[in-house]
């Protein structure tokens, strides 16, 4: 059992495909894999194959490209589990399918940039202190919430990013139909990511997760998500980080 304070996570963005196996890595704990969704438009550049997840023991020597056999940029990060899915009020999310099989829901996994004017601990102060807490209120479709503050680039011509985003919808209806909640909301969120995120900089994947292994209890993976149809509409503009 662990909460992941004794981890190391680092996210990996993969140019080229991605494989249906962990990193043979030693110390690696947990590990989940975003392609891009097979049934929701994404944004991604074309070269990316996927963002792949891992948690490793603390103290683990980190050489992400040597996990894999195509070109990667990689990132440790600090790891900020900020609407868990579970015990929040929004619902009985227990895991309850066996690694290698996606995850029911979809996934918007964003990578970000701080505006120039902006230090990075300014940045993620913005975005830990003053953005996280508009997320439960304004955007009532997120089931989960994690920020990943980046700590170090971990592979040479990795581009820089400062932030990288995962908000889970448990159903298409929540990602295109209540993503906002309303129209001020709207504006909020949208002034308040222009604040500090240099949007053009960045790019989203709207993806499809698989835990490729998982570590037992770990708050990283304990989600139960709505039964029902997931697709009934077209992708709606959204800005979220």
């Amino acid at each position: 059992m662990t909460d992941g304070s004794d981890l190391t996570k680092v996210v990996v963005a993969v140019r080229g495909p991605v494989a249906d196996s962990s990193p043979g890595v030693s110390g690696l704990r947990a590990c989940a894999v975003l392609r891009p969704h097979p049934l929701e438009a994404s944004t991604h550049p074309a070269d990316i194959g996927g963002v792949v997840m891992v948690w490793l023991d603390a103290g683990t020597p980190l050489d992400p490209q040597a996990w894999f056999d195509v070109p990667v940029a990689a990132y440790r990060v600090d790891e900020r589990v900020h609407i868990p899915g579970y015990g929040d009020g929004r619902g009985d999310w227990g895991r309850d399918w066996a690694d290698g099989t996606p995850t029911p829901a979809i996934v918007q996994c964003s990578f970000v940039r701080r505006l120039p004017t902006l230090t990075r601990a300014a940045f993620a102060a913005h975005w830990n202190d003053v953005h996280a807490p508009l997320v439960p209120i304004h955007h009532p479709g997120v089931a989960r919430y994690v920020q990943n503050v980046v700590v170090e680039a971990l592979t040479p011509e990795a581009p820089e990013v400062d932030g990288i985003a995962q908000l889970y919808f448990r159903t298409a209806h929540d990602l295109h139909e209540r993503f906002y909640d309303s129209e001020p909301g709207r504006r909020i969120v949208g002034d308040d990511v222009a604040r500090f995120i240099d949007r053009p900089q960045g790019w989203r994947m709207t993806a499809q997760e698989t835990w490729l292994r998982s570590a037992s209890g770990a708050r990283l993976c304990s989600y139960r998500p709505v039964r029902g149809p997931l697709y009934t509409r077209p992708i709606r503009a959204g800005v979220a980080g």
